[in-house]
């Protein structure tokens, strides 16, 4: 994992240099997301799932990745409480604490990393949980700490539904049906591409996060940002490692799910916090901070689960 943790940071200055340069502009990362989510993404969830060993272990994974979650949330919650933040900071310290970046960054990151840990497990952790957290947990707590709420938590299920229909769920359940119906072979003519596209997500995404990457924001609020960065990167694989270890995972089931409970901060809590009005320069901030400093602490984290 550090050579492709390395390789990846490497890539995300390439992309903050492409922006500087004025060869990449704000707008192209946003294609190349388009491109990872319709495209590369679901082809490589597909080989994923297909080529796996399925086994009922697989389901306690979604299942570990929600009560991480809710261990998080709590945490962050007694913690800016204790602090006395107000709301709109609050909720954000909440979102970007609580919610890895376990689709575009985890998945292709382990599936780059060879067999250290289990490809199957990192798909049912973000089709299954972070997923669902998204459209469900981000959403309501993203609304309860919005300055213009009543304090009420609310959920749009259109949302929800919109967000589970996204092409890399298709890729999971077209995966799951193959597998299961035919087995782990796929005609030659169909594999050759499959491959070549899953293998160009790790690079367009960390040429996007390099694109995206803007420290004016880190600036206006380090503080709270760099005590996210920590909760985020430090204790989120404390507590995976704990949850996990709790249902009896091991081996590189539990590894999987300790080294996706310890990646950066979600870009949806981004949009979604921004949308309700919370602390958009923290969850911004937290954001760059850490897909930078990740690169640099996964390896770290895979290294004293070993």
């Amino acid at each position: 994992m550090t050579a492709t943790a390395f390789g990846a940071l490497a890539i995300i200055l390439v992309g903050v240099v492409l922006r500087r340069a004025g060869v990449l502009r704000e707008e192209d990362g946003h294609v190349m997301v388009r491109v990872v989510l319709y495209a590369t993404l679901p082809a490589l969830v597909f080989l994923i799932i297909v080529r796996a060993d399925l086994t009922p272990t697989l389901l306690l994974v979604p299942l570990a990745g929600f009560i991480i979650h809710g261990v998080m949330v709590a945490g962050a919650w007694a913690g800016c409480r204790l602090a006395g933040r107000d709301r709109p900071t609050t909720g954000a310290f909440i979102i970007a604490t609580a919610v890895g970046n376990t689709g575009f960054f985890g998945l292709p990151l382990i599936a780059a990393s060879g067999g250290e840990f289990l490809q199957a497990a990192g798909v049912m952790y973000d089709a299954l949980c972070t997923a669902v957290i998204t459209w469900t947990s981000t959403v309501a707590i993203a609304a309860a700490f919005s300055p213009r709420s009543d304090g009420g938590a609310r959920v749009d299920p259109r949302s929800l539904v919109s967000g589970l229909t996204l092409p890399p769920t298709w890729g999971l359940a077209a995966g799951l049906a193959w597998n299961l119906t035919v087995g782990h072979d796929i005609p030659g003519g169909a594999e050759r591409p499959l491959e070549i596209m899953a293998g160009a997500v790790l690079p367009l995404v960390m040429l996007y996060a390099g694109v995206m990457v803007d420290l004016s924001r880190v600036r206006a609020r380090w503080r709270p940002v760099a005590v996210a960065a920590a909760v985020r990167l430090g204790i989120g694989p404390v507590v995976g490692f704990g949850v996990g270890w709790a249902l009896g995972l091991d081996g590189i089931v539990l590894h999987t799910v300790v080294i996706m409970s310890a990646m950066p901060t979600a870009m949806m809590s981004l949009v979604l916090g921004a949308r309700e009005g919370l602390d958009a320069d923290l969850l911004a901030g937290a954001v760059v901070v850490t897909t930078l400093l990740c690169t640099l602490t996964l390896p770290l984290v895979r290294t004293l689960i070993a």
